[in-house]
């Protein structure tokens, strides 16, 4: 079997996975691209360029792209990555959830819900409810009406925020009390978001707010992070056939 190479299009996150087997990545890299800045096609364009060589030097015939909310909102990115020579799926909020908790569940078999927020948007999905919403780390803070049918116990959390909180944490399992701790802390030193980028910091403290509203919400006591989700989707979808040279096809 030949490497696979994917690239996700996240709102703020651009990552290139190439692999012959999920669990084995010969290739992970990402690149922190805030798709909705003044200069995010610049940026994009010279991510895409590093990331295609990479793909090229690996000899990857199969390939595909992926974006997320910033890609729906800003369809004029696209012609950049079909430049490149990267067959684009347009996915929809729903899929992009799907696809996400996919990757997750073949992770984390025991799973049942997952919550992945993003820097466009945050989708809330099980094996039979999928649930997009416009708001992520790097949107305005707004109210939103958090759904009302997710019957979820202790559910998975994804994306940049929950990988960041798992490490200011030190754990995967992270209890809303933890969570806590490390918003208050982050405002009296906010030198402990010193290893993150520029980008990341700004929109960190945001996203921390996301995942302690939805916690709240539902009182959720803790949240367990999965390292899994629509990167690993996409590749997935990509190993099963998902069409290469027009973005279409079946997962």
């Amino acid at each position: 079997m030949s490497a696979i190479a994917v690239l996700k299009i996240g709102s703020t996150t651009t990552a290139l996975l190439i692999a012959k087997n999920l669990s084995t990545p010969l290739v992970y890299e990402q690149s922190v691209v805030n798709l909705f800045a003044e200069d995010a096609s610049i940026q994009l364009e010279q991510t895409l360029a590093r990331f295609t060589q990479l793909s090229d030097q690996w000899h990857c015939p199969r390939r595909l792209a992926a974006g997320g909310e910033a890609i729906r909102q800003l369809p004029h990115l696209a012609t950049s990555i079909r430049h490149w020579g990267w067959p684009l799926w347009p996915v929809d909020g729903q899929m992009e959830g799907h696809l996400t908790w996919f990757a997750v569940k073949a992770l984390e078999p025991q799973m049942d819900w997952i919550i992945d927020i993003g820097g466009g948007s945050t989708e809330f999905a099980s094996s039979q409810h999928i649930i997009s919403l416009p708001i992520g780390a790097a949107t305005t803070v707004r109210q939103i009406p958090w759904p009302q049918d997710i019957h979820a116990e202790e559910p998975y959390v994804v994306g940049g925020t929950a990988h960041a909180l798992s490490l200011l944490t030190g754990q995967r399992v992270m209890r809303l009390t933890d969570i806590e701790s490390v918003a208050e802390q982050i405002v009296h030193h906010p030198e402990r978001l010193n290893f993150m980028d520029p980008v990341r910091r700004t929109i960190f403290p945001n996203g921390l707010k996301v995942i302690q509203e939805i916690m709240r919400h539902y009182h959720w006591s803790k949240v367990t992070y999965s390292p899994y989700g629509f990167l690993q989707g996409i590749w997935l979808a990509c190993a099963l056939g998902k069409d290469q040279k027009t973005g279409n096809g079946d997962l």
